[in-house]
């Protein structure tokens, strides 16, 4: 995916990345974190809040937006997919797909909870639409039967399945699926995050498909 995006960039002349950690998106001209790191040392780099700061550009001005493995650790992820959509033109977002999140010792170092431990969402394409879903706590007490089985065997095939990726043109359509609103936890959760998982499958496979390549990272 790394060179299918880098091939998107390359014909853009404004490329920022939210959120570039340690190894930043190498065609990026541009980058927004909360704090600056020696691998962005000589590169534009805004520090600011991405929970609630807007972001410093003016609205379309934006070529190529780039943001991988950030949306899930927010807190507030939806003001900044407001404003990716309002500054870029167009994008790409990563994050750990559904299945990733839901198979247990996927973090390497942690006991085997579910998932990423920090991670505060569940993230996937719907139609086009990035879904959020609140990652509560009760994952962790809920049993897929057989179908836990189904997941491992589906992450260890190849990193295909190990994360959601998101591109979208003109503008970021965003959702977020909630309790009591749309579901119940109680009664309904295990069946969004079946649903979540079955979705994030055919999509990742689409996207091979359609772009005809095999995702190399998993993170």
């Amino acid at each position: 995916m790394q060179q299918v995006m880098a091939s998107i960039a390359s014909e853009s002349s404004l490329v920022v990345e939210i959120g570039p950690g340690h190894i930043p998106f190498a065609l990026a001209t541009e980058f927004v974190d909360w704090q600056t790191s020696p691998s962005l040392a000589g590169k534009t780099i805004h520090c600011l809040d991405i929970n609630n700061d807007p972001l410093p550009y003016e609205d379309k001005c934006v070529d190529f937006i780039y943001c991988r493995h950030t949306l899930e650790d927010l807190y507030n992820p939806f003001w900044l997919c407001k404003e990716m959509s309002r500054v870029a033109k167009a994008g790409y977002i990563e994050t750990p797909s559904p299945v990733a999140e839901t198979c247990r010792g996927v973090d390497a170092g942690s006991p085997p909870w579910r998932g990423y431990i920090h991670h505060r969402y569940l993230v996937w394409s719907d139609e086009d639409v990035l879904t959020f879903l609140p990652k509560y706590p009760v994952i962790e007490h809920l049993h897929f039967g057989d179908e836990e089985d189904n997941m491992v065997e589906i992450l260890n095939s190849g990193p295909l399945y190990w994360n959601t990726y998101f591109i979208w043109n003109n503008s970021l359509e965003i959702k977020l699926i909630q309790h009591d609103k749309d579901f119940t936890i109680q009664t309904d959760y295990l069946d969004i995050l079946a649903e979540a998982m079955q979705k994030s499958v055919e999509n990742n496979l689409n996207l091979a498909l359609h772009y005809n390549f095999i995702l190399s990272n998993k993170a």
